[in-house]
């Protein structure tokens, strides 16, 4: 099973759980304590999940992806870059306005302190990639387009 967590369906096949009920969402469930089986996911997608929590809830919520994975299966984590948005802050390409109404959270993320975060529960870092471009399916059709102020990264466990 393929599983994203999402207010809306974005990976075609994939089951949706979110937070709250909405249109496309097949499962209303904690995002921070998947109820799924240890082992039992091929694929979690996370989209902008992550950068929504609290710092001390980070980690909690990966052990939890992290347990409900079958081994050697992957963990694609979607977050807003905080370094990009920072930069384009300052060059004037974002305004103050944008920011906090867009890009606000809880707690911001980088390259660094995500890998810190998949490292501390274990995901290996040689086993951790970052996209630079488009999510692709195996056939080479794209499954999920990157936004330029994006960091994705998936880790196998």
């Amino acid at each position: 099973m393929i599983i994203e967590l999402s207010p809306q369906k974005i990976i075609q096949g994939a089951f949706t759980c979110w937070n709250q009920e909405g249109p496309g969402v097949d499962l209303v469930v904690d995002l921070k304590k998947l109820t799924f089986k240890e082992n039992s996911i091929e694929e979690i997608y996370s989209f902008h999940v992550l950068d929504h929590l609290f710092e001390d809830e980070i980690i909690p919520a990966l052990e939890n992806w992290r347990k409900c994975l079958k081994p050697g299966k992957k963990l694609f984590v979607i977050v807003d870059d905080f370094e990009y948005l920072a930069r384009a802050f300052v060059g004037g390409d974002i305004s103050i306005e944008e920011l906090n109404s867009s890009f606000a959270h809880p707690t911001n993320i980088t390259r660094e302190s995500l890998l810190k975060y998949f490292k501390s529960v274990g995901f290996e870092e040689e086993k951790t990639h970052m996209w630079y471009g488009d999510i692709m399916n195996q056939r080479g059709e794209i499954i999920l387009p990157k936004k330029h102020f994006e960091l994705i990264f998936d880790a196998n466990k």
